[in-house]
């Protein structure tokens, strides 16, 4: 694997191909316009891959910026903390957190009630906004 990503990075370092790029065409971009080109941004990506592969991680396309867990079962959500205007929160941002939060639920209040939790993990990707609900309600959409 590296072998193949030497002989990719020698191959642009040496030989220095270009691409032609199309680029622009925008307010801030300025005029279309053709450029030429020698990233190479295959031997990177490749590098990445190969590195996280030997770290056996998991690749997340948002770098797990966007991962949040939390416990649930067949009567709902456990939430741990409760807001003004009766809003909850059910997330936690690491597997660690959520296991510290359960223990402590667990002991508090007995591990029978808990037994069938699964921890569950969200990608947190908004869906809708309240205020197109609200809007199709009001009937302002029939305009």
């Amino acid at each position: 694997m590296i072998e193949e990503y030497t002989d990719e990075k020698m191959f642009v370092e040496e030989r220095k191909p270009y691409w032609l790029n199309l680029t622009g065409g925008t307010s801030f971009s300025g005029e279309l316009r053709f450029e030429l080109e020698n990233y190479f941004p295959e031997a990177h990506y490749k590098q990445a891959v190969d590195n996280a592969m030997d770290k056996e991680e998991e690749i997340r396309p948002d770098g797990g910026s966007l991962t949040q867990y939390y416990w649930s079962g067949e009567d709902g959500i456990v939430y741990h903390t409760e807001t003004s205007g009766g809003m909850v929160d059910p997330f936690f941002n690491t597997v660690e957190e959520a296991e510290q939060y359960f223990e402590t639920l667990a002991d508090t209040h007995g591990k029978n009630q808990y037994e069938g939790l699964v921890l569950r993990k969200s990608g947190n990707r908004k869906v809708m906004e309240a205020t197109d609900v609200l809007t199709e309600q009001s009937g302002l959409t029939d305009w």
